[in-house]
């Protein structure tokens, strides 16, 4: 005879579904649970009240599209294949309905299992990037450490919780353009075209290239009230103490800060100014999917983007 798929363990299904694409509510970085909650509604799919409840196929149907929303905002549409809907009819058919094989509700379980790992991913497909700030110095050439500040505010704690839990970042991109041939200028803009673009997001500050000084443990969770580096850089041979630094600090739970350094100290004799102009971009890399579920365009997972101010220009 085969097992029964308890309402129980439907109910346990749902609420780690929920877990996941529901609000983050909580508030204290220590816990497990902290980095869950991507924001949006869970819907009216609401709990069997009872263990030895049939559970209802609306119910069923609407967790797995909850399911559908969270996977596809993951790992994208052309990665994970959505099943037919299992529904029965028990109440027209009785015993010769079609049921929920266990083997489906197994299947579920290890995909919220799946997606529970993976749950800070955004897949590309399912971003949106948009400018946050920007500078650019204008002083032809340049020696001594220029700096780009900015801001960048959520509109709650909770906010700022559901932007880095979706996979959310802070997106930084420096460069220069040269074309002249002093080897100073040249390491620098080698330097930061070896930059590519270095991402701030919920547990660490990663480079796209791998290339520089990478913090793991500088994130969204990890801020203080003053400046940490959250990134570095730095120049080749003669040229290795210029240093393009990112410093992250929080100003409140829902407002960051954040100090882009180019710095060319003083050295040699004599000490060479760099014959080009920087420029420091900075974009929001935000959730703001959707997907075709049950055939209809649907939002996955959409958070609202911060907004950023300008501190000190370069």
């Amino acid at each position: 005879m085969p097992n029964k798929v308890l309402a129980s363990r439907f109910n346990t299904l749902k609420a780690r579904v929920d877990k996941l694409l529901g609000p983050a509510t909580e508030t204290n970085p220590s816990s497990a649970d902290y980095r869950f909650g991507y924001g949006e509604s869970i819907g009216d799919n609401v709990a069997q009240s009872s263990s030895n409840d049939l559970i209802d196929a609306l119910a069923y149907k609407k967790l797995y599209m909850n399911i559908q929303k969270v996977r596809y905002h993951q790992v994208g549409t052309a990665a994970f294949t959505a099943e037919a809907y299992k529904v029965g009819d028990y109440l027209s058919n009785l015993a010769n309905t079609d049921k929920v094989e266990e083997a489906y509700t197994i299947g579920l379980e290890t995909l919220a299992t799946n997606m529970e790992n993976d749950k800070l991913l955004l897949h590309s497909t399912q971003a949106e990037i948009t400018t946050c700030d920007a500078a650019e110095s204008t002083y032809g050439s340049w020696n001594g450490s220029i700096n780009h500040i900015f801001t960048v505010t959520f509109t709650s704690a909770q906010a700022r919780r559901e932007y880095f839990n979706s996979g959310g970042q802070i997106r930084f991109q420096p460069s220069m353009s040269y074309s002249g041939s002093q080897a100073k200028t040249l390491d620098w803009k080698n330097m930061l075209a070896s930059i590519g673009s270095v991402d701030f997001g919920c547990v660490g500050t990663f480079s796209s290239n791998g290339f520089g000084q990478e913090y793991g443990g500088i994130g969204h969770e990890y801020m203080s009230s003053s400046y940490q580096t959250a990134y570095y850089a730095q120049g080749g041979g003669v040229y290795n103490p210029n240093q393009y630094r990112i410093y992250a600090m929080e100003l409140s739970d829902s407002v960051l800060q954040f100090k882009c350094e180019f710095n060319d100290p003083s050295y040699g004799q004599p000490d060479e100014s760099v014959l080009a102009d920087v420029r420091n971009n900075t974009f929001f890399v935000r959730a703001n999917g959707t997907a075709q579920i049950d055939g209809t365009q649907t939002v996955t997972v959409s958070v609202p983007q911060p907004t950023s101010s300008t501190v000190s220009g370069l």
